[in-house]
């Protein structure tokens, strides 16, 4: 009887699986502009999920974005349309640049991203999934 206990213990531990998600994050997919802030005035404007969405396909280089806001006070960054984007990577952040524009300083999270721009007084871009 010890043996049958020893045994089903033993499945028991070694049958239980790592939910540890280990994985890197990535752009892949859509995101969602949450909220906008900083600037010399100091800007701090939520925007709905849906509002403004960039899809990123890491694997074409491109970003499709949708921007439905009609604010006047929060900077939504780019209009509708379809972009090339990438990620620089010099030696202290990794750079989004969209068009061959530098955007700022990305942070990269599982489901969350931040561009903050380089300038004195720059943005602050949030996005969620």
């Amino acid at each position: 009887m010890k043996r049958f206990y020893l045994v089903l213990l033993s499945i028991i531990l070694f049958s239980c699986s790592n939910d540890d998600d280990n994985s890197e994050p990535t752009l892949q997919g859509a995101w969602n502009l949450v909220n906008v802030s900083g600037g010399i005035t100091g800007l701090d404007e939520d925007i709905a999920k849906g509002v403004v969405v960039w899809d990123f396909n890491t694997t074409s280089g491109m970003v499709t974005i949708v921007n439905n806001s009609t604010t006047t006070t929060a900077n939504t960054l780019l209009a509708s349309g379809t972009y090339t984007y990438s990620v620089s990577a010099p030696a202290d952040a990794d750079l989004l640049i969209v068009n061959e524009v530098d955007y700022g300083r990305l942070n990269l999270e599982n489901t969350v991203f931040t561009i903050t721009e380089g300038a004195i007084d720059g943005f602050t871009f949030r996005f969620e999934r």
